[in-house]
């Protein structure tokens, strides 16, 4: 693993995302779960690190989307864990309703391929414990850890956020491509939605952003968001 913060970290050897890790006095936290297939990953650095599955006791979803549960279900049945979600979000890891991409978005047998190529593949149905939304707390995983919601790229999008540690984890709420980048347009519903919610969550003091693609943040991060939510 990868420390990014004090005691969170980022998984390496993934095919694609980004799974957060933040350990606790009673095990690990996950926020979110990359591809089906990458539990394996997961296990070998957890294992590198000195864990083993079994020390996952909770993990937080960002939205629903492949890249970010596909992985979900076997990592509750290895682990125990509890799973945290929006109740917009909860049908979908259930397996209840389908994925929600923009109007303009048609699978075809070249996007299959596309996605099978760099990881993607299904999104095995999982449990949601607890239907979580914006203003709660959860000082379980930190003591200050709050739910915020970031609609957009999907319904019930959620970002968790540390004013202490200046700490963000923004899902896909944005992208880092290189550099701050909107969400990939054919996957997300709203875009106007996506942009209100980037420009709400500039108006945070960060020091470290966490993304759902892309190198975490940590130099001038406030002055950067701003500057990119203006252009908006």
């Amino acid at each position: 693993m990868h420390r990014i913060h004090d005691d969170i970290y980022t998984i390496q050897g993934l095919p694609i995302g980004r799974v957060y890790v933040i350990a606790g006095a009673d095990g690990l936290t996950l926020i979110d779960a990359s591809v089906e297939g990458a539990e394996r990953a997961i296990e070998r650095d957890l294992a590198r690190a000195g864990y083993s599955l079994q020390a996952i006791r909770r993990i937080l979803i960002t939205h629903a989307h492949p890249d970010h549960v596909g992985a979900l279900a076997a990592l509750v049945r290895a682990s125990g864990a509890q799973v945290y979600a929006h109740a917009l979000e909860a049908p979908i890891i259930r397996g209840q309703q389908p994925v929600v991409y923009a109007a303009t978005y048609k699978e075809t047998a070249l996007t299959r391929r596309i996605s099978a190529l760099i990881g993607i593949r299904g999104m095995p149905p999982s449990q949601v414990d607890r239907e979580i939304a914006e203003g709660e707390v959860l000082p379980e995983v930190l003591p200050d850890l709050q739910v915020i919601a970031a609609p957009g790229h999907a319904r019930g999008q959620v970002v968790f956020y540390s004013p202490a540690r200046k700490l963000l984890f923004c899902g896909d709420a944005i992208a880092r491509f290189g550099r701050l980048s909107l969400p990939l347009a054919q996957f997300t519903p709203d875009m106007a939605e996506a942009k209100r919610s980037i420009k709400k969550l500039a108006t945070l003091e960060i020091e470290t952003l966490c993304f759902g693609h892309g190198v975490p943040m940590k130099r001038r991060t406030s002055e950067r968001l701003r500057a990119f939510a203006a252009t908006l």
